[in-house]
């Protein structure tokens, strides 16, 4: 058996660590209280360990211990809680804060975006006081803003508000992934709000990462002719995407290689295996040569990763070659899985919260995958030939990296690239001597005319890249969307993958038939789970600014009828992701004109009814008509910014629910909200959250 318990002590360590941090996420605790408890535990823990006598009382100690563990990884997440951030700057009545910018200065259409690690907030008083927490903000493009570099220090007027929640169904929750970043609040700031105190006051290795990374770009952008090659050559060597076309970016997400456009493992592991390759042909005579070999493989990894700005990818990589090639130099006994949880448990223990980077987790299950099944699935099937053998082996690490991560893929984007396998073949081999030849382009661009050369080469090869990965994504059946699994299917699947697992590592065909019995229960929790949103008929009212979207979903089939045209961004961020959890397969649109007439739903003047609902639209051209006996409708629908009189809708309209129209402006859903409140009529606001309702 290849992996015993025995040999695997940071795996004992690690598991009960992530199932602490894991369930103490979704658990409200008082740090104080679970401190308390831990140091408790402790104690009754070294209490059992010096009354071990036998077996028994082994088994119930290492119970105790870990349980002891699972309290620990509670206490580590609850500590970065934003209750438990007792000096965070929001927690003030502070007028001016004082930080440094944490992140680069990263370029959107009508502002920059940056982080500001408050260290200092200013009250109206001008008593100073010393503060923490991450600020979020976006600031109004001028010449101020455009020198602000990682480091500088900045005063500015402070009027943070909350991260907002998810408005629509499905919608990607930013706010859940920034509180993982320990980020709770955002800014927007004008050129008035700030003021540069101090340049380059701190955080100076992140700025002379941030400034050879621009430095490299530089040459890469001077030797490589076309922006779209510039741009995936700095997307490979760098992992900077702002630049790749959209066409192009959703070429690569559509063929499965999108990960070549993130530094990460797959970047480091060339660079590893091109240094072994070319560092191959010294022998290693002495000890002094393969220390000598261990230090510039690694200062060479490390670099790497300092100019890519620390991605946590990369660091990820970097801490495992280490660990790997450490075990190595001492010719002892490695073992890939204790290196794997190794790394990991360097991560979580300088930041619990990287448990929940939807990157760290890929990472980790891909290189489990790799270490569990590449040698069993490469061993299925033999080829003489040489190039077929290579192919095999790039087939075997895809498909042992997939078994892991494809139940988090299709649980995290809802979507499977059929031809992943054959992609693949072209995209590692070419990606590897694109990176090569852009880190070339570094030290030879001293050398201009071997610069031009290689600057050459460098574009033909990402053209090849690129046509190649057009050709692929236009062939008919290449992406499987609208996937939706739930939680509990995701647990089972895992589950499942494990049972794989251990029918690989024991050799007993009762895991291989667990293993298969749950995947038929996920594939039959599916199926119940289409059916019953194929059955269902439903009413959604999407929260879209500055617009009023009402889908009627019925059969897997949409309608959505919309006062203005939504944009592609629009409905991919707001709507696309609801349809793989409705079932949705099929949908069109239709505008709300003054008179729409379809089956079972009919649009006359004001009056709208779909199914048995109906809505009336109250603008500002009907806002003050009357009626002699009240209307009888199912929703009061406020929009148009009109003006609102309690008296006339009490006096005009039977209702059971208003409903404030996201094409409102703040102002005007802050007045209306007032007046609601105070007359406690109920009301459901669409700018802040879609509503749907059950027909």
């Amino acid at each position: 058996m290849p992996y015993k318990p025995a040999h695997l002590p940071i795996l004992k360590m690690i598991v009960p660590l992530l199932i602490g941090i894991t369930l103490f996420n979704y658990i409200e605790c008082n740090f104080t209280v679970l401190l308390c408890i831990t140091v408790a535990w402790i104690s009754i823990c070294i209490i059992s360990h010096f009354s071990v006598k036998n077996k028994t009382t082994k088994n119930v100690n290492a119970l105790f211990v870990y349980t002891c563990l699972i309290l620990i990884g509670g206490l580590m997440i609850t500590s970065t809680r934003y209750d438990n951030q007792k000096n965070h700057y929001s927690k003030t009545n502070a007028e001016y804060a004082q930080g440094i910018i944490a992140k680069p200065i990263e370029e959107k259409e009508k502002t920059y975006k940056t982080v500001i690690k408050i260290e200092a907030v200013i009250d109206s008083n001008k008593n100073k006081k010393n503060a923490d927490g991450n600020l979020l903000v976006y600031i109004e493009k001028d010449s101020i803003a455009k020198q602000l570099e990682i480091g500088d220090e900045i005063l500015f007027r402070l009027h943070h508000k909350p991260i907002g929640t998810p408005q629509n169904i499905g919608q990607f929750d930013y706010k859940k992934y920034l509180k993982h970043k320990r980020i709770f609040h955002q800014q927007y700031l004008i050129k008035s709000d700030l003021t540069i105190t101090q340049k380059h006051k701190s955080l100076f290795v992140k700025r002379i990462s941030n400034t050879i990374s621009i430095y490299v770009q530089a040459y890469l952008k001077k030797y490589i002719t076309n922006s779209e090659n510039f741009a995936l050559a700095d997307g490979i060597l760098l992992g900077h995407r702002a630049d790749i076309d959209v066409e192009l970016y959703n070429a690569f997400a559509y063929t499965g290689i999108l990960h070549i456009l993130s530094v990460s493992g797959l970047h480091v592991g060339i660079i590893y295996g091109m240094l072994l390759f070319f560092l191959s042909f010294i022998q290693d005579r002495s000890k002094r040569i393969k220390i000598a070999k261990f230090v510039f493989t690694l200062g060479f990894i490390w670099l790497f990763t300092f100019v890519t700005g620390f991605s946590a990818a990369c660091v990820r990589a970097a801490i495992l070659f280490t660990l790997l090639n450490f075990g190595r130099l001492n010719k002892e006994y490695v073992n890939n899985l204790n290196i794997l949880c190794g790394a990991a448990l360097l991560q979580i223990l300088i930041d619990p919260n990287n448990v929940f980077d939807i990157g760290f987790q890929l990472s980790y299950l891909a290189m489990l995958g790799l270490f569990i099944f590449y040698k069993p699935i490469y061993a299925i099937y033999y080829s003489p030939i040489k190039i077929v053998d290579k192919i095999w082996s790039l087939w075997s690490a895809s498909i042992a990296a997939q078994l892991f991560t494809v139940p988090l893929s299709i649980y995290y984007f809802g979507n499977f690239p059929t031809y992943f396998l054959f992609a693949n073949i072209f995209a590692i081999p070419l990606s590897a001597v694109i990176l090569w030849l852009s880190i070339a382009l570094i030290p030879f661009s001293y050398i201009p005319f071997l610069a031009v050369l290689i600057g050459q080469l460098d574009t033909i090869c990402i053209r090849i890249f690129i046509q190649l990965t057009y050709f692929f994504s236009k062939l008919p059946l290449g992406k499987i969307n609208n996937l939706y699994i739930t939680k509990w299917q995701l647990i089972l699947l895992f589950i499942g993958v494990l049972c794989l697992a251990y029918f690989i590592i024991k050799q007993n065909t009762k895991y291989l038939i667990s293993a298969l019995l749950i995947f038929i229960v996920c594939i039959f929790m599916s199926y119940q789970n289409n059916v019953n949103q194929i059955r269902k008929r439903q009413l959604v009212l999407y929260s879209l600014a500055n617009n009023f979207v009402l889908a009627n979903n019925a059969n897997g089939k949409q309608t959505l009828y919309i006062k203005d045209t939504i944009t592609q961004k629009s409905f991919s961020f707001s709507i696309q992701n609801s349809h793989r959890i409705l079932g949705i397969k099929e949908y069109h649109s239709i505008f709300l004109t003054d008179s729409v007439k379809e089956e079972k739903m009919k649009k006359e003047n004001d009056l709208l009814f779909i199914q048995d609902k109906s809505i009336y639209f109250m603008n500002r051209k009907n806002t003050r008509k009357t009626f002699k006996t009240p209307i009888n409708i199912d929703y009061l629908l406020i929009c148009d910014n009109c003006y609102l009189n309690i008296d006339s809708i009490k006096s005009n309209y039977n209702f059971k629910k208003i409903l404030l129209s996201s094409e409102n402006d703040r102002y005007h859903i802050t007045t209306y909200k007032k007046l609601l409140d105070e007359h406690k009529i109920p009301y459901h606001d669409l700018s802040e959250k879609y509503l749907a309702i059950d027909l």
